[in-house]
């Protein structure tokens, strides 16, 4: 695997738009349509593995207004697969803060990365 500053590029796009707007476009964009698409989030309910429904999630959300910390955002690629994984410090707009732990598998589709896998958790200690 090779460091992969194309994957990389599109994850921080991906937390500058959840903080300033157009994350429905880039979700639109950037999510496949390809059968196998699953969105994990941080809720028991949150398994999501159709494209509307991970739009509609991202319409939610669209207004939150997250201020997203990166800490050591890692990005890979091999072929026409790549990977992506953060633990960012997410700044609610109540003023909380919540340390998020981020992964995302990207497949290449027509020469566009396309995301096909996103797991978000919250660390709870053992």
């Amino acid at each position: 695997m090779i460091e992969s500053p194309e994957i990389k590029n599109i994850i921080l796009q991906l937390y500058e738009k959840e903080g300033s707007g157009g994350v429905l476009e880039f979700a639109e964009r950037f999510y496949s349509r390809q059968e196998g698409l699953l969105f994990i989030g941080t809720d028991p309910e949150e398994w999501y593995m159709d494209h509307e429904l991970i739009i509609s999630l991202y319409k939610e959300s669209a207004d939150a207004g997250l201020e997203i910390k990166m800490s050591d955002l890692l990005a890979y690629s091999e072929g026409t697969v790549g990977w992506a994984a953060d633990c960012v410090k997410v700044n609610l707009p109540n003023g909380n803060e919540v340390l998020v732990r981020h992964t995302y598998i990207l497949h290449k589709e027509n020469n566009e990365w396309k995301i096909v896998h996103t797991h978000i958790s919250v660390a709870v200690p053992n």
